[in-house]
């Protein structure tokens, strides 16, 4: 008869269910950039594989929920339950014409769960961001009859995924899964117009709400090899299928004064217009990836992702977004894992990773590139993990009077590995 350890898993549901909440609140980004589409991706990357420069397509492991590539879960022990959850704080320094402003948030990454069902067969679940929009922007003008006036654009919210993946062992080297998301979320844009020289002129505010609520699916496949003096030659592919769904969008414009302290002072000319339902095209998206590992030693791997953003559309319009791709390179090692000396146990990471994003602004393309460094830290008579990580990136260009973005990203993650599924050996 097998032991389940229910109360636990009981917890651990109440814990996702209200987290759900808490992550749709969060500003996650503070980026002029979120401002178009749907806003700025959050490629997933837990801390193991963010220390590596991002990459996992062709990396599966016994005691890490690999999101990237859904085959890989049929790496899971098949005795084991897996929880792994994650915090990221990204410190900004905005800088544009000489000057620069700076910017930071702490917020939730992740939270994964990985089991068995049986010795083939092996399941996902968990809570990542998707998308995240969080920028203001003031254009300061002078125009007639009016004198100086800003224009503020603001936006804030954000695109969640919550997942069920699964994954089965086709045979000894090859493995396919499928991770079935929900995506969910609300981006709040607003437009204000705010007369400075004259006190009889009222500020207009025009606000957009768009509510998300998609299913999305990703398929992977990963194949692995056995070399010679214990060598693994790893690969691995995915595929996401582009979605054609709804958005409902809600609108509200008033005029209204503000205080000195921001506080606004709404007037009877506001409206309100009825929730609207109107269609999104998200694209596809596809990538491939290698890795060479030394057993219980080294590993070296390499990801391409490509995205259609060309076919993006909100109510049968382009944004006029490019296809965006990203490279990442890296890898860790670990100097001997059954060694007496903690330090020999740690596993060290590294890696970079370069992506021309979708964005070409004034004849700049928009690119991002990150170095990072990770370090594994095992907690004693125990498979879990502690794993924190850290990458320095810059996004953007100065040029044309665009936006550059320096950034340091500190992640910390806690991987815990238990033994929830065993046979009595007495009852």
């Amino acid at each position: 008869m097998l032991k389940i350890k229910f109360n636990k898993l009981i917890i651990i549901l109440l814990t996702l269910v209200s987290t759900i909440g808490t992550l749709q609140a969060q500003n996650r980004i503070h980026s002029p950039y979120s401002r178009f589409g749907i806003g700025e991706l959050q490629s997933y990357s837990n801390s193991q594989y963010s220390g590596m420069g991002g990459i996992g397509l062709a990396i599966a492991t016994p005691n890490s929920v690999n999101f990237n590539n859904p085959a890989s879960y049929t790496k899971f022990d098949s005795l084991s339950f897996i929880f792994e959850g994650g915090m990221l704080s990204n410190f900004t320094t905005l800088e544009s014409n000489g000057l620069s402003q700076k910017s930071n948030y702490t917020s939730l990454s992740y939270l994964t769960f990985g089991f068995p069902i049986n010795r083939w067969w092996k399941a996902s679940f968990g809570l990542l961001p998707y998308s995240s929009v969080g920028y203001k922007i003031t254009d300061h003008q002078s125009v007639p009859n009016y004198g100086s006036v800003d224009f503020r654009y603001e936006g804030n919210g954000g695109i969640n995924q919550f997942f069920i993946g699964q994954a089965i062992k086709i045979n000894s080297k090859l493995s396919f899964g499928v991770n079935v998301s929900y995506l969910f979320g609300t981006i709040d844009k607003s437009r204000i117009v705010a007369p400075l020289d004259s006190a009889y002129v009222f500020n207009v505010k025009v606000l957009n709400s768009n509510n998300y609520g998609n299913f999305k699916f990703n398929f992977g496949l990963q194949y692995f090899k056995n070399l010679k003096n214990d060598y693994i030659f790893g690969s691995g592919i995915v595929f996401s299928n582009a979605i054609n769904g709804n958005v409902t969008d809600d609108q509200l414009s008033y005029s209204y004064s503000e205080t000195s302290s921001g506080y606004e002072y709404v007037y009877d000319t506001s409206s309100l217009s009825k929730s609207e339902q109107n269609r999104i095209h998200l694209p596809m998206s596809a990538g491939i990836g290698f890795s060479l590992e030394k057993k219980n030693k080294w590993l070296i791997g390499a990801d391409f992702n490509w995205q259609n953003w060309k076919d993006y559309s909100y109510k049968g319009v382009n944004d006029t977004l490019n296809n965006s791709f990203r490279i990442s390179i890296g890898g860790m090692i670990k100097p001997n894992s059954n060694s007496s000396n903690y330090f020999k146990r740690i596993t060290y990471r590294a890696g970079f990773r370069f992506e021309p994003s979708n964005l070409k602004l004034y004849g700049e393309q928009i690119n991002e590139f990150g170095i990072s460094f990770g370090l594994g830290l095992p907690l004693r008579k125990s498979k879990s993990t502690i794993n924190l990580g850290v990458e320095f990136g810059k996004k953007g260009t100065q040029n044309n009077g665009l936006i550059e973005e320096n950034f340091t990203k500190f992640t910390i993650g806690f991987s815990a590995y238990d033994f929830w599924f065993y046979k009595r050996k007495f009852d």
